[in-house]
């Protein structure tokens, strides 16, 4: 029986997953080291915290373009922004870093699943009940990370705009619904379903065989 090679190509993301999941490991082991820091209040009020605003922001003050030798009047509306927080408490940064060590471990377990999925198809198992289960593991984290992300930039929005007063900034309720996820997660659970017609077919032709 002829032993076919594996494509160049899922050896390369083999070899890609394994660097990700080593340097993903290390942002997970530093998180942790991170945590364990603020409950021993190891910086003091001198931590500063930066992160992506929710949402956008509004500059409630006009300005001028020029062209062609006309002024225009212009303003900066629905702008992306980034909060810094001066002598973060300790409370607030625990807060933060817990949501963000479980968004980690999710990736990490999804990034894990999918190398299980290579590392089987590099072995020539493809329609198998194994790839089928892995793929709809990957589809439902998906899911999930996209539930998680809808539900913090709500809740951060609305614990931040009622608190957060900025002279001449308006923090406004436009969020991104990150879609893309949504239909990557559909799209990997309609392969699901191709590889799991995929192993009827070849089941079947095995019985005749």
């Amino acid at each position: 029986m002829e032993n076919k090679k594996t494509p160049l190509s899922f050896n390369v993301i083999y070899w890609i997953m394994n660097v990700i999941l080593v340097l993903s490991g290390f942002v997970a082991l530093g998180l942790i080291v991170l945590y364990v820091m603020l409950w021993t209040d190891f910086f003091g009020n001198d931590l500063q915290l930066h992160m992506n605003l929710p949402g956008k922001v509004n500059y409630l003050q006009c300005g001028s373009m020029s062209m062609m030798g006309t002024d225009i009047k212009v303003e900066l509306v629905e702008a992306s922004a980034r909060i810094h927080f001066f002598n973060t408490p300790s409370f607030l940064a625990r807060h933060f870093v817990s949501i963000l060590m479980g968004v980690v471990a999710l990736g990490l377990f999804m990034m894990w699943t999918f190398r299980q999925f290579i590392v089987n198809v590099r072995k020539g198992l493809i329609f198998t009940i194994s790839n089928i289960i892995l793929l709809q593991r990957i589809s439902y984290s998906l899911v999930a990370f996209w539930i998680i992300m809808i539900v913090y930039t709500r809740s951060a929005f609305y614990y931040i705009s009622e608190r957060v007063q900025i002279d001449n900034i308006e923090i406004v309720d436009d969020f991104d619904n990150h879609i893309g996820i949504l239909l990557t997660a559909l799209f990997i659970w309609v392969l699901s379903h191709i590889f799991m017609r995929g192993l009827k077919l070849q089941q079947e032709q095995d019985l005749t065989v």
